[in-house]
């Protein structure tokens, strides 16, 4: 008699486990979702990027208020609303210009005396300003190299050259890539894979 007691009881405690098992892998199921979403969300960045002014648009629109050397822009999509950040050298006069990434209206638009920093003087750079290639020129070279999304160019100096550093993103790998800002000869790349960053 005690024999048949404890058969029913083993088999509802494996009924009861299995019960929770069966559960427990139900719960899992909608982790997989996300990756799903995912690749939605990804497709709907991509796409909203898509939308935005490429750089060459942002160079002219930027070079249209100040004629001069482009020294840095950057795309920041951080922001409520995404803008290029574009700054200028003209005419001894440092130009900082906002502009809306989808739609190109100005957003900001700053101008004072010329005070460059010490890597980036005027005594070293001087006419030579007008012997360098655009950043637009840059980008191209830049491109021949890495393709993706241009994230910056940005005009520097060190060591007596002076440079274009562009910041290119392909989804997979950030590229650093240093363009000569005389002759747009690709003198440096660098990379840095974005499971690093994480």
């Amino acid at each position: 008699m005690k024999k048949i007691i404890y058969i029913p009881a083993a088999i509802g405690a494996l009924a009861f486990g299995g019960v929770v098992f069966a559960n427990t892998q139900n719960s899992e199921v909608p982790a997989t979702n996300p990756t799903t979403n995912e690749v939605e969300n990804q497709t709907s960045s991509n796409s909203v990027q898509e939308n935005f002014l490429s750089f060459d648009e942002v160079s002219s629109k930027a070079l249209g208020i100040a004629n001069g050397t482009i020294t840095d822009i950057e795309l920041d999509q951080t922001a409520r609303t995404p803008h290029y950040e574009v700054d200028i050298w003209a005419d001894g006069y440092e130009y900082d210009l906002k502009f809306d990434a989808v739609t190109g209206e100005v957003l900001e638009q700053k101008k004072e005396r010329e005070d460059r920093d010490d890597d980036f003087d005027d005594k070293e750079v001087g006419a030579a300003d007008e012997n360098l290639i655009s950043s637009d020129e840059a980008i191209k070279a830049a491109q021949a190299v890495a393709k993706g999304t241009v994230d910056k160019v940005e005009l520097d100096r060190e060591d007596g050259m002076v440079y274009y550093e562009v910041e290119i993103e392909d989804g997979r790998t950030e590229h650093e890539i240093y363009v000569n800002a005389v002759d747009g000869s690709i003198v440096g790349h660098e990379t840095d894979d974005d499971d690093d960053r994480d």
